[in-house]
């Protein structure tokens, strides 16, 4: 059975198909439980994410100085979010790029 949150997800994505040129093409539908959404999406994740945005690091390196943190600390959650879909990063020889692809990044909260 489908509760109302996983009907609006639904009908979003057969908007989006069946009128492909009124929806972004680059969105992204996470659908969540609230323990999964709040491991997954930390203050310090979404930093990140906020930071790959606005200042569009060329490396792994380069953003780990941007938030202050140890470089492994934040190539783990690199790897983490781009498990989730939310971010790629884009191996030029030895150097990794984090990149955001998605215009719309949509999470349903339950209510």
């Amino acid at each position: 059975m489908m509760d109302r949150t996983d009907r609006m997800v639904s009908r979003m994505i057969d908007f989006a198909l069946e009128k492909p040129e009124l929806s972004p093409s680059r969105v992204l539908v996470i659908n969540l439980s609230k323990g999964t959404l709040e491991k997954v999406l930390t203050p310090s994740r979404m930093e990140l994410v906020r930071e790959i945005r606005e200042k569009k690091p060329k490396s792994v390196g380069e953003l780990a100085r941007l938030v202050k943190r140890p470089i492994e600390s934040v190539s783990r959650d690199l790897g983490l979010l781009e498990n989730y879909g939310l971010l790629s990063l884009v191996r030029t020889g030895k150097v990794k790029k984090p990149e955001i692809e998605k215009d719309v990044l949509m999470i349903p909260l339950k209510a």
